[in-house]
């Protein structure tokens, strides 16, 4: 058996999913799901955590923070 990692734009991931479930449950596994999404309340929380950062001048360079972000 053969295994594939997707990234799937939401725009198309309910028609990847409803395809998928179609298929004969012997033949596909469907093995996990990532949602990458965050609520409000936790982008609010990263939000306010930053700025106070910046506030205290004890911020990080611009090159890291989308290290950071892009790797989470």
């Amino acid at each position: 058996m053969h295994s594939i990692h997707l990234n799937v734009d939401d725009s198309i991931y309910d028609r990847l999913i409803g395809l998928l479930q179609i298929l004969p449950n012997d033949k596909i596994q469907i093995l996990s799901i990532q949602d990458n999404t965050i609520s409000f309340e936790e982008a609010k929380r990263k939000v306010d955590r930053a700025s106070n950062n910046i506030l205290k001048n004890n911020g990080m360079s611009l090159d890291s923070a989308f290290e950071k972000v892009l790797n989470s």
